[in-house]
């Protein structure tokens, strides 16, 4: 069994420098009080990340059905080519940040077979729109669809994301991302459903009702275990789609005093978790929290996070 493991750890071959991008959302961002344009272009003038991971939340780029509304995301997207920074852009009806699966409105009032017209459709009108823009790398399909986790948001079944697949692949060429969650995720599985490239999280501090706050019991060996075996059996590339740099909070950050967030991500926590990212050797990793460490700075003068951020973006 040792011989084993060692095995596909051994075929997992890591990157001495992996490159570090940002996840952004507009919705968190405003949601702390902020404008969300602002936000953005600080981000981008300020920290100067290379690559960034946008949304495109469905009840916002259709909240009626069959209008389509896409000025924001366009602007964002507009502004990441300017500065010549890459763009992975999420499509689908499950993408990052709580609800995860983002229905508009009139979506929950369908009968099943109409919600899967309206999913699909969706998927088409965007890809559409958005295939246009160079800024573009790559594009994520849902977010981790196997892994149950939101507000009415079951698992998805792999016939749906298939069509939703190859809806995308009929209208654009450029690689597909799908996501699963690093630590409990069945990677060959979703790597297996149409992907060009997996994505998998980094989640270091987090809390369970049992046990309270506790740091997961795994090393960097964990992920090359893991990342040998997926590259054993599916050749696909892996990035970390989202590593943790924000304090997992029960509350959320308005409701939350701010010195128990310190305590649970502060600078020196964050440097132990880019240590750790870096020890895996995923060529890329994209950061969590950056809305936060935009609260953290501007509404209490606290710029630790946002220069460490800062220093690591720009090496």
């Amino acid at each position: 069994m040792i011989g084993v493991v060692l095995y596909f750890y051994l075929q997992f071959k890591p990157v001495a420098n992996p490159e570090f991008g940002i996840t952004f959302s507009h919705t968190v961002a405003a949601s702390l009080g902020f404008d969300s344009k602002q936000v953005y272009l600080d981000m981008l003038t300020d920290l100067k990340p290379k690559k960034i991971r946008l949304m495109t939340y469905w009840n916002e780029t259709e909240k009626n059905q069959g209008q389509f509304d896409f000025a924001l995301i366009d602007e964002m997207l507009t502004e990441a080519s300017n500065r010549g920074v890459e763009v992975i852009l999420v499509i689908g009806q499950k993408q990052p940040r709580w609800p995860e699966c983002h229905y508009p409105d009139w979506y929950k009032n369908l009968d099943e077979d109409k919600k899967d017209q309206a999913l699909l459709n969706m998927i088409q009108k965007t890809v559409e729109h958005f295939r246009n823009f160079s800024a573009i790398k790559y594009w994520q399909v849902e977010n981790e669809p196997y892994f149950v986790f939101g507000i009415d948001c079951p698992k998805q079944t792999r016939e749906s994301l298939r069509k939703e697949i190859e809806i995308l692949r009929s209208l654009d060429s450029r690689p597909i991302i799908l996501t699963d969650s690093g630590e409990q995720g069945n990677w060959n599985y979703t790597a297996g459903s149409g992907a060009d490239i997996l994505g998998v999280t980094m989640y270091r501090l987090v809390y369970n009702d049992k046990l309270g706050y506790y740091k997961y019991p795994i090393g960097p060996w964990f992920y090359k275990i893991r990342a040998g075996f997926l590259q054993k059996f599916h050749q696909t590339p892996i990035v970390g789609i989202e590593l943790q740099a924000e304090p997992w909070l029960l509350s959320g950050v308005l409701n939350t005093d701010v010195e128990t967030q310190k305590t649970l991500m502060n600078p020196k926590i964050f440097q132990e978790h880019i240590d750790y990212a870096s020890s895996v050797g995923l060529v890329d990793n994209y950061l969590w929290g950056v809305e936060w460490w935009y609260w953290m700075a501007k509404r209490n003068n606290d710029w630790g996070m946002w220069a460490k951020a800062k220093e690591l973006l720009n090496n």
